[in-house]
């Protein structure tokens, strides 16, 4: 998996805002700078950051000097401390380690690092108090009898005291610095200036749109402090319609009549050059999803000679992809991993229909994979293979559009026991063309046929016209419609078909976004109470409950009764919905892969109360089941100990 954190590897094909940046940074006649780099909540703006602050730490140093970074985040301080004062600490920490130990130069910035530390108040202190000197001003010229309660929050806004606090003590070098940010800025300039070897003081800004509009404000402010002293540059990180907001809501009086607010003209003012982080197009993410799994599956030498010819591709054309599964073959030859070229496979099918919204965006395509990584884990933690091009293919549907998704979902429970999911079947003949429907499925291949006999020897039971179509595959209006919504239509024809793959155990997995009370709506209302009475637990009342639903329940109901009985023995596998599974099991085996596809996901620790039921009531021939117990068996735990003791006492008895 990957880690969302920032990183200083240029994934993402930035160098030409890297150059922007750095350009503008580094030319002497542009600073004092106020430059603004703005992009969407994980655009990469973090990641820009780093990846500048690494490049102009390689900048060797001339007789001009070299350049000082000084990362700031008022997000991890914000609820702790003063910004303003935490910034300018900060700064001048930083500055306090270029001078030489002793000089004249570390001992004034010393002086003035205590300077900011007195200035550092306590969050509790701030309530209140963090009014700008303007409306101070206001409310004095309001009411003259509050001018002076104005005057006091408004030196306080700025570093001074509160009318009832207590006085700091302060040295006599130390009284030499008034609370009046023009002095302060002054006294900072020639500090600044003095530091012969240093050729720039670059402020780098994060996370500030992660921050309380009373945070955006204070570090604005703070900022000010700073503002038209040479050499120094502060670049501010931020997605600017959440600063904007954030200024507005703190001061939602100031804005003119017939417009939102002024934001957008302050942020405009404060940022002399702005740089704006663009969405990723259809090729770049296709080259960043591939360089994440390359970066996954690779040793580091191997990903460094990926990355080679990605740069390479990149410089000869910018608006192509720069990485495939092709292009990483050529780059490694035999070292290629298999595991690589099938992975680049399937995000070269799904990145055409992945959406601008997710496509676009670094952050939610490194969320997208983390969460395939994490359900092909965890299946086969529980012992399922899952196919990563089935579940990749399911999740561009499940991410991007949630309301389709439902729809398969819900005609999957429908379609449980019957041979396939026909509602898909019939669409994706109808998007690619039936000669293609069933070309490539990873599950069980079974081509529609008419209904059969249950393998308990009842007869097939007819139901409505319109379920009958969910299990022949039918096209029917509905289906239709579905099908030919353009995404969904560009979604059935990628790689690979669906139709012959069951869904099931891939459904499992994304059942937190998925509304399973919804297709109880679609059991008739006697179905609905049998579901009822095979929870009871009065033994008698259940079993008369599993006899009445072998007689009586029709094949197309079946599907989803169990489906929703097996949702209830995994919230709750001691209780007496297991044994009623159990034991309609043994009733109607046809259900048994589908009972056993449910139970293996339930830790078997908390099966162990119905184990004996379980071994004594599951039809023992059938695979599913024999895979179910033989796996119960091998985990080496007390339980699965339980489960081989109780299968040997079964076979003595001539049960098997």
């Amino acid at each position: 998996m990957w880690s969302d954190n920032e990183t200083d590897l240029d994934l993402l094909g930035f160098d030409f805002l890297v150059d922007e940046m750095v350009v503008a940074l580094t030319q002497q006649r542009l600073l004092p700078l106020t430059l603004g780099v703005l992009g969407g909540w994980g655009s990469g703006k973090s990641s820009l950051l780093r990846i500048v602050s690494k490049e102009l730490s390689t900048i060797s140093s001339d007789e001009a000097g070299h350049f000082v970074v000084v990362p700031f985040s008022p997000w991890q301080y914000e609820g702790y401390e003063d910004i303003k004062g935490a910034l300018m600490e900060t700064v001048l920490t930083r500055l306090q380690q270029e001078a030489d130990e002793g000089s004249a130069e570390a001992v004034e910035a010393g002086r003035l690092r205590r300077v900011a530390r007195s200035l550092r108040r306590p969050v509790q202190m701030l309530v209140g108090a963090a009014l700008p000197a303007g409306a101070a001003m206001a409310a004095g010229a309001l009411d003259p009898g509050l001018a002076d309660v104005a005057s006091a929050i408004a030196q306080s806004a700025v570093g001074g005291t509160y009318p009832d606090q207590e006085p700091v003590e302060e040295s006599a070098e130390e009284n030499r610095t008034p609370a009046d940010p023009g002095a302060f800025r002054q006294e900072f300039a020639s500090l600044v200036g003095s530091l012969e070897q240093v050729r720039a003081v670059i402020v780098l800004i994060d996370d500030l749109d992660r921050c309380l509009p009373h945070t955006v404000v204070d570090t604005f402010e703070a900022i000010r402090l700073f503002l038209n002293v040479e050499k120094s540059a502060f670049v501010i990180a931020a997605h600017p319609e959440v600063v904007q907001a954030a200024i507005d809501r703190r001061y939602p009086g100031l804005g003119r009549p017939g417009t939102s607010g002024l934001g957008a003209e302050y942020l405009e003012k404060m940022l002399q050059v702005k740089i704006s982080i663009p969405v990723l197009s259809a090729p770049e993410a296709e080259t960043y999803m591939h360089l994440l799994l390359a970066q996954l599956h690779l040793e580091r030498q191997q990903f460094e000679t990926v990355c080679e010819a990605v740069d390479l591709r990149r410089r000869e054309s910018a608006l192509g992809v720069a990485l495939n599964a092709g292009i990483a073959s050529a780059a490694l030859g035999a070292g290629m991993p298999t595991r690589l070229y099938e992975d680049m496979t399937w995000a070269a099918a799904i990145s055409p229909v992945l959406g601008s919204t997710l496509r676009g965006n670094p952050r939610q395509i490194k969320r997208f994979l983390n969460t395939l990584t994490l359900r092909l884990a965890s299946a086969e933690r529980r012992g399922t293979r899952l196919d990563a091009a089935v579940l990749a293919k399911l999740m561009v549907l499940e991410e991007q559009y949630l309301t389709d998704f439902q729809n398969l979902f819900d005609w999957q429970v429908q379609a449980l026991g019957s041979g396939g999911n026909g509602h898909l079947q019939a669409a994706e003949r109808h998007a690619r063309g039936a000669a293609t429907a069933v070309q490539r499925g990873s599950g069980h291949s079974q081509t529609p046929e008419e209904p059969r006999a249950s393998s308990d020897g009842r007869p097939p039971r007819r139901g409505r016209a319109r379920e009958e179509n969910s299990t022949t595959g039918e096209l029917n209006e509905e289906v239709r419609a579905w099908a030919e919504m353009p995404h969904i239509d560009a979604w059935l024809r990628m790689d690979p078909a669906l139709a012959t793959v069951d869904l099931g155990p891939y459904f499992t997995f994304a059942r937190a976004k998925l509304r399973l009370a919804a297709t109880t709506a679609l059991l008739p209302a006697h179905v609905q109470e049998l579901l009822g009475l095979l929870q009871s637990d009065v033994v008698g009342r259940r079993r008369a409950a599993v006899r009445q639903v072998q007689q009586t329940v029709a094949a197309e109901d079946l599907p989803t009764l169990v489906e929703h009985l097996m949702q209830v023995v995994q919230r709750d596998p001691a209780g007496p919905a297991t044994d009623s599974a159990a034991e309609l099991c043994h009733e109607i085996p046809a259900i048994a892969r589908d009972v056993c596809e449910r139970l293996r996901l339930v830790p078997l620790e908390l099966l162990r109360p119905k184990l004996s039921t379980l071994v004594r009531r599951l039809p023992p021939t059938d695979p599913s089941v024999t895979a179910l117990l033989d796996g119960w068996e091998s985990t080496g735990t007390p339980a699965g100990a339980f489960v081989r003791q109780a299968r040997d006492v079964r076979r003595r008895q001539g049960r098997s």
